[in-house]
C-alpha cells in the first residue's frame, strides 16, 4: 500500500511539473542542454501567425509651382497600417512574412500670406501653417506585404531581424475626387477664395507595388510567443494623390501649381506572434510521460 501511494504521489508531482514546465522553461539555464534543441524545433521551425500595428509618418506631398509668386508648401503627416501576418520558416533562420493589412494615410498643406499683400488688405494674415488642415481625405487602402526576413537568434531564443520585400497596395475606389477652399474676408467685407485645392485619390482600381525594408528585435515571452518591434520604411513610386492648386491674392496675378503624394512612410511596427509552441511542448512531454508510466 505504501509503495502504491508513493508511486501515485510521484506521478502527481511529475504531472504538475510538466503542466507548468513550458511556462518556466525560459527562467532556467540554457547552457547547451536538450531544452535548447526542443525550443528551437518547436518555436523556430514552425509557421506562426501574428497581428501587427504600424503607426507611421507619411512623406510630404509634392507641390510644383506653375505660375505666380505664391507657393503652396506641405509637411509630414501621420498614418497607420494593421492586419494579420503569416510567418513561414524556410531554412538557415530565413522566413517569409505574408500579410493582409488595411491602412490609411493623410497629407496636408502649408500656406502663409501677409494680409497686407492683398488690395484691399485682409484683417489678418493667411496662416494655414500645418496646424491641422489636410487635403482632407484620408487615403484608405488595402495592402498585402510579402517580405523575406533574416533572423539572428540569441541564447534566450529571442532574435534580431532584418526584412525586405514588397507590398501590393489597392485603393478600393476608382477615383475619389476632393476639393478644398479657404475663404477670407478683406477689410471691406468682400469674400475672397484665397486657396483652392482639387485632388483625385485612386489608381483606377489597379493594384500597385510598394517596396519595404526594416529591422528590429523580437522578444520571446514566457508563453513562448513573440513580441516584435521593428523600424519599417516604405517606398512608392506611384502617385496615388494627384491634383492642382490655385492661390488668389487680390491685386496680384493668380498663382497655380500641382499637388501629388505617393504616401511613402517611415514608422514603427508592433507585432504579436503566436507560435503555438506551448501547446506542442506540453503535448510532447505528456506523450513522453505516458509512454514511461503507462498512464
Amino acid at each position: 500500500m505504501t509503495i502504491r501511494i508513493g508511486l501515485k504521489l510521484k506521478i502527481i508531482i511529475i504531472l504538475i511539473f510538466v503542466a507548468n514546465y513550458p511556462n518556466n522553461i525560459f527562467s532556467q539555464s540554457m547552457s547547451g542542454n536538450s531544452d535548447d534543441a526542443i525550443i528551437s524545433k518547436k518555436v523556430h521551425s514552425r509557421s506562426s501567425f501574428g497581428f501587427s500595428l504600424a503607426p507611421y509618418l507619411v512623406n510630404k506631398a509634392k507641390t510644383q509651382s506653375l505660375t505666380g509668386n505664391y507657393h503652396l508648401r506641405t509637411g509630414y503627416k501621420h498614418g497607420f497600417e494593421a492586419g494579420p501576418d503569416l510567418y513561414i520558416p524556410i531554412k538557415n533562420n530565413y522566413s517569409i512574412q505574408i500579410g493582409l493589412h488595411a491602412g490609411g494615410a493623410a497629407t496636408n498643406y502649408k500656406l502663409f500670406i501677409p494680409g497686407s499683400d492683398f488690395n484691399p488688405s485682409l484683417g489678418g494674415n493667411v496662416d494655414d501653417n500645418g496646424k491641422g488642415p489636410t487635403t482632407g481625405l484620408w487615403s484608405f487602402y488595402i495592402s498585402a506585404p510579402i517580405l523575406v526576413q533574416k533572423r539572428w537568434v540569441t541564447k534566450t531564443h529571442s532574435f534580431w531581424n532584418i526584412s525586405a520585400g514588397i507590398s501590393i497596395r489597392y485603393y478600393p475606389v476608382r477615383y475619389n475626387l476632393y476639393g478644398i477652399g479657404e475663404i477670407y474676408q478683406d477689410v471691406n467685407g468682400n469674400q475672397i477664395t484665397v486657396l483652392e485645392i482639387n485632388t483625385s485619390i485612386g489608381n483606377n482600381l489597379r493594384p500597385w507595388l510598394n517596396y519595404n525594408i526594416g529591422g528590429g528585435h523580437s522578444m520571446l515571452l514566457r508563453n513562448n510567443n513573440y513580441l516584435q518591434f521593428n523600424l519599417l520604411a516604405n517606398f512608392s513610386f506611384k502617385k496615388i494623390v494627384n491634383g492642382t492648386y490655385q492661390i488668389n491674392v487680390t491685386g496680384k496675378p493668380q498663382s497655380t501649381g500641382t499637388y501629388s503624394a505617393n504616401l511613402s512612410y517611415v514608422g514603427l511596427s508592433f507585432s504579436y506572434i503566436f507560435t503555438g509552441a506551448n501547446k506542442r511542448i506540453r503535448k510532447m512531454y505528456e506523450e513522453k510521460l505516458k509512454s514511461k508510466t503507462g498512464y
